[in-house]
């Protein structure tokens, strides 16, 4: 709280300065150690995380801002960062509010602290980086970091240059440093780290034109950074699923398999202690050139969930949702909710037979990839529930309800021939995350019909240069009428409680205990809407687009709503260009602003 700041003497500051020449403070913070406990069961006014708690719900419970009093929202403080570091796309970060402080992550390797109501600066700590990154020189995403992590005394986060490292919460000096892999490999850390029973995870991006190795998800040791386990997200020769890479001697053993990169936050199920996340796409990306059909399961664990023990890394399940041939990355919100299912939904794609409407079913959900197919799936064991489509696409045709299995449209298969061409229609969410309320049991997904892609084959021999070994030659219109379609859906039907037709697309998602979902979109406003309605109750204008999402946390008893403009990822720069909107976004390496906003 904020009796919990205090000066400190001149004494402390010069030690705090010595122990991180990097580390500029100007108040010391009375820190409260965050436990294991506390993480496991948040209190409502903190938000500690990537999307503010282990199952990745993207709510808060606080409730002093609700929809009969939202329209009384008003400016209370705001504050604005550096332009982005060039090669930086902008900020990707949530920050992470604890006992009224505000920890997060710049776009140029800075971190700071801020008194959470007022957002007075409490301490800033700064990295340098290699030379070679900064010059360009290893075509690395630069900053691509979307948060911190706070674990018992320390704040845990990972530099561009595979550094992970942790720093006292307090003072923002540095407490210790560990290189998880050398940046020169091409890889590199992207989501936000998080920690479970003294395991650090961090999501890695192994991006098929820079890395050359094998993509892994990887935990490390809370207390000193130390290298715990390694899961390589290609099976090696001693897992079963090794075979789905074809008859031996492969054409691509795990040494020559690219990208499948883990890049997004896991969720945690804390009560089996599994960290349960999205693989990405592989190269080369037509399953003819690895040797195998497509057909499921194909080329594990691309396209795939898959649940992870914490102490050991084992195996625990996985489940597949695309043989992916069109960099669909299946690496978004997975979210974990405990409900009945009686599945009726539109056009469903498929449904489990054997689903009793009475049994409380331990779930995890969410539109997983770049589709927008909304999946439900038992986190106990993986297995299939339901699935139904949102935006329109063209690639996924149905699943067995008893299996999972896929079956790909036929149109949409990459075969290896020279001169294949498909359009491919999938374009429908990118990294803005969806949400979910347990006051509706519906889960908001920040759909948009983008426009399709005409792929090819670029190369019958993938290598780094030619990343995928596929292209785009031209892009044509969605069928869909609208580019923006969010939507509500009741996770036990399937069925739709509402749906949005809307020019410019929301992005990034808050459900909070007022019964209100907080959004941007691509022309500046931020809005607050009803989550039983879809109505828009608030908005105001920002200072551009805003695609990240908002959080919501309190100071002694005051609740406030904080968001990020102008934009972080790509998809709203595009949206932008393709509205033919002036709106801002982080392409345009300007600073970005927080803006907090609480009852007047």
């Amino acid at each position: 709280m904020l009796g919990k700041i205090r000066l400190v003497s001149s004494l402390l500051m010069a030690l705090a300065l010595i122990s991180s020449a990097q580390a500029q403070s100007q108040t010391q913070i009375d820190f409260r150690p965050l436990t294991q406990e506390m993480l496991n069961d948040p209190d409502p006014e903190d938000w500690l995380m990537w999307r503010g708690g282990y199952n990745n719900w993207g709510y808060s419970p606080l409730d002093q801002i609700n929809r009969e009093n939202v329209d009384q929202l008003r400016l209370a403080w705001s504050w604005t960062f550096a332009p982005a570091a060039l090669g930086s796309n902008g900020m990707q970060v949530e920050p992470t509010v604890y006992d009224g402080i505000m920890y997060i992550r710049h776009s140029d390797e800075k971190y700071s602290a801020h008194n959470a109501a007022t957002g007075d600066l409490v301490w800033q700590y700064s990295r340098p980086l290699p030379t070679e990154i900064v010059a360009g020189d290893t075509r690395l995403s630069v900053h691509r970091g979307r948060g911190v992590f706070i674990y018992e005394d320390k704040l845990i986060s990972h530099a561009t240059d595979g550094t992970l490292f942790a720093l006292n919460p307090s003072t923002g000096a540095l407490l210790w440093e560990s290189v998880m892999t050398d940046f020169r490999s091409g890889a590199q850390p992207s989501g936000a780290p998080v920690a479970f029973g003294g395991s650090v995870v961090v999501p890695y991006n192994c991006t098929a034109w820079t890395a050359a190795d094998p993509c892994h998800m990887s935990a490390y040791d809370a207390d000193n950074g130390d290298l715990l386990w390694r899961w390589y997200t290609s099976p090696t020769a001693q897992d079963p699923m090794h075979s789905t890479w074809g008859d031996e001697p492969q054409i691509y053993p795990l040494q020559r398999r690219r990208n499948m990169s883990p890049w997004m936050t896991p969720a945690v199920d804390s009560e089996r202690g599994l960290f349960i996340f999205g693989v990405g796409s592989s190269a080369p990306q037509q399953p003819q050139l690895a040797g195998t059909n497509g057909e499921w399961p194909d080329r594990l664990y691309q396209g795939s969930t898959v649940a992870l023990d914490h102490r050991t890394g084992a195996l625990v399940w996985w489940a597949q949702h695309h043989s992916d041939m069109w960099n669909d990355d299946s690496v978004y919100d997975r979210i974990l909710v405990d409900a009945k299912l009686n599945p009726s939904a539109p056009n469903s794609l498929g449904q489990n037979p054997d689903i009793d409407p009475d049994q409380t079913r331990e779930l995890v959900i969410g539109s997983f990839s770049k589709d927008a197919i909304f999946y439900v799936y038992d986190r106990t064991d993986g297995s299939f529930l339901y699935a139904r489509p949102t935006a329109y696409q063209n690639v996924i045709r149905s699943y067995d309800g008893a299996t999972g299995a896929y079956t790909t449209e036929p149109d949409a298969i990459m075969t290896a021939e020279e001169g294949r061409e498909a359009t491919i229609c999938r374009e429908n969410r990118q990294i803005p995350q969806g949400a979910y309320s347990p006051l509706t049991n519906a889960y908001y997904v920040p759909a948009f019909n983008g426009p399709c892609s005409v792929m090819s084959m670029r190369s019958t021999e993938p290598t780094i240069e030619t990343g995928y070994n596929t292209t785009y030659s031209a892009t044509v219109p969605s069928p869909a009428a609208q580019l923006g379609q969010p939507e509500a859906i009741d996770v036990t039907t399937g069925k739709t409680l509402w749906r949005l037709e809307r020019e410019t697309p929301l992005y990034g998602m808050l459900t909070t205990g007022g019964g209100l979902l907080f959004a941007a979109d691509t022309n500046r406003r931020f809005h607050a809407i009803d989550q039983w309605t879809g109505e828009t109750l608030w908005q105001t204008i920002l200072n551009g687009a805003s695609d990240m999402a908002p959080i919501s946390f309190a100071v002694d008893g005051r609740q406030f709503v904080a968001v990020i403009a102008p934009s972080g990822t790509q998809a709203a720069a595009q949206h932008a260009g393709q509205l033919g909107l002036s709106s801002l976004t982080g392409l345009h390496n300007v600073g970005h602003t927080m803006f907090v906003y609480a009852l007047h």
